[in-house]
């Protein structure tokens, strides 16, 4: 696999490429899909459509800027007969078993949207 990525811009990097914050945001949001489609389907939803924008909030904590929060932002559609009303349920149930965002140190937020 070959990706093209930069330093973010305030280190020298160039606009446009893909940063470490960017891979980081990113691996959270990849890993939560993938986990959420199969626990989703276990509880009676299966989905017809995903997207999801994910935002990571840094901040300075001690003098050195972190991650604390990443918020994600997932729409999603299901088949007709699904039983959406487990949908809460799938979110925490996904949370706990998402390997990537519970290695994470900062706070996870997700905020569903069923279109």
């Amino acid at each position: 696999m070959s990706l093209e990525y930069s330093a973010p811009i305030e280190l020298g990097g160039s606009m446009g490429p893909m940063t470490p914050e960017d891979a980081f945001v990113g691996a959270a949001n990849m890993c939560f899909q993938i986990v959420f489609k199969t626990v989703a389907e276990g509880l009676g939803m299966k989905l017809t459509g995903y997207s999801c924008r994910a935002v990571g909030d840094l901040q300075t904590v001690d003098g050195f800027k972190r991650f604390v929060r990443i918020t994600m932002y997932p729409e999603m559609r299901f088949a007709e007969g699904s039983k959406t009303e487990n949908l809460q349920k799938a979110v925490e149930a996904t949370k706990r078993r998402c390997l990537v965002t519970n290695s994470m140190s900062c706070e996870v937020v997700v905020e569903p949207k069923v279109l």
